[in-house]
């Protein structure tokens, strides 16, 4: 095995993984920042969390839907150096035009535009430099570092801005980047993969493989999947902090720091869940990554709903189990359907496919964070917003029986 895929595989992973982490610092750090955005740019709580945050979510997708066409033309390495080194210098610019609002939103977008390519380019590392045994690791492995960064952006930013300010925080959090800049040059000038030596397919097999895509039933079915978890972690991801943290009979009542210390606890489920996830569907699941996705979907749908039982709700430490394993299941869906286009595409196809997914999908967020944000203002209660979600994971079980072994590429 490692005569064909040299131990140097370790090193585009590791690129991979300290790009995911730095770009989940970046994405969050400005969310518990709000407040001094806000007096910064007179704005209030929500435009100010608008300015912050929505460019650099659209621009991901847009990055995602671009990556495709970017990842399976230049290839990682180029890839990895140009959109890694367009988020560090848009963060780096963040002092001198960040303090307005059209800078503040425009240096998010190109942080966002810079993410998108490197968020969707798991399928392809690992089907260009990993064996078919591993290729299911490194999709977990990437949930991870994200959910990793995620964590570390809620804690390190509110420490920096206390000793500086708000914006000096976001341009280290974002500035950071210039390490995985480092190690994309050091992996521009090494080995060619495996994969890409195998697979030196031409523009006219690119083009016709890439179009007998959209005809396959488990691409729609993976991509739904892939939309409806996208759906259900930010909606419910986004609605569990208030719903713990308000008074009854709206949430729980248990306050802002029990709300934070739990979400903290949901999100590092969710790291586990997405590591778990290639073992469970390799060895409990022999590779069915359809069924695997169905299960915890399914799993995900009860934990979330568990939440507003009058048993798990009054009881402290069932509703910690309950919230912690709705994290740990929700996981699962995205690392699964990533490992199922490694495995299951040709490489030279893997990154239009997986950018195309993800790109897509990335709009399932917005869409799940403004339908449980409406449902919020409409009801004044948050068990419809919770009930949408575990709806929408139903969805994504039933997807996951279209998404069976694709057979015209052998």
């Amino acid at each position: 095995m490692t005569a064909t895929y040299p131990k140097y595989r370790w090193f585009p992973l590791v690129t991979l993984i300290a790009a995911h982490m730095l770009q989940g610092m970046a994405l969050i750090g400005p969310t518990p920042l709000v407040g001094s955005i806000a007096d910064t740019l007179n704005f209030n709580l929500g435009a100010a969390t608008a300015a912050a945050m929505l460019p650099f979510t659209l621009m991901v997708a847009i990055g995602g839907l671009i990556s495709g066409m970017v990842l399976d033309r230049w290839g990682l390495a180029k890839t990895y150096v140009l959109f890694c080194s367009l988020e560090t210098a848009a963060a780096l610019f963040l002092p001198v035009l960040g303090t307005s609002a059209a800078g503040l939103v425009a240096l998010r977008g190109l942080q966002g535009l810079g993410c998108g390519p490197i968020i969707a380019s798991g399928p392809k590392m690992a089907s260009e430099w990993f064996p078919r045994s591993q290729r299911s690791m490194v999709q977990g492995v990437t949930g991870a570092s994200l959910s990793m960064g995620i964590i570390l952006g809620l804690n390190i930013g509110p420490v920096i801005a206390e000793m500086k300010n708000w914006n000096t925080a976001l341009t280290i959090l974002g500035g950071l980047m210039i390490i995985a800049v480092i190690l994309s040059v050091f992996f521009l000038f090494g080995p060619e993969s495996p994969g890409s030596i195998a697979d030196q397919a031409t523009k006219e097999d690119v083009s016709k493989d890439f179009k007998k895509v959209f005809g396959l039933p488990a691409f729609w079915m993976t991509f739904l999947s892939t939309f409806a978890l996208s759906w259900v972690m930010q909606g419910y991801q986004d609605l569990t902090p208030g719903h713990i943290a308000v008074a009854p009979p709206v949430g729980l009542g248990l306050g802002s720091i029990i709300s934070g210390q739990m979400m903290a606890l949901l999100v590092f489920a969710f790291i586990l869940g997405s590591l778990a996830a290639p073992i469970i569907a390799e060895k409990i699941f022999k590779g069915r990554y359809g069924r695997a996705i169905t299960i915890s979907f399914i799993l995900t749908a009860f934990f979330c709903l568990s939440v507003m039982c009058p048993l798990v709700k009054s009881n402290m430490p069932v509703l910690v189990i309950c919230l912690f394993l709705a994290g740990f299941f929700m996981g699962m869906p995205m690392a699964n359907g990533m490992s199922f286009i490694a495995n299951n595409y040709p490489e030279h196809i893997t990154g239009s496919v997986g950018g195309f997914t993800m790109g897509l999908a990335i709009f399932g967020g917005a869409i799940g964070v403004a339908a449980g944000s409406t449902a919020l203002h409409i009801t004044g209660m948050y068990n419809v917003s919770i009930i949408i979600v575990g709806a929408v994971a139903v969805i994504g079980a039933i997807a996951g029986f279209g998404i069976k072994p694709i057979k015209i590429f052998d």
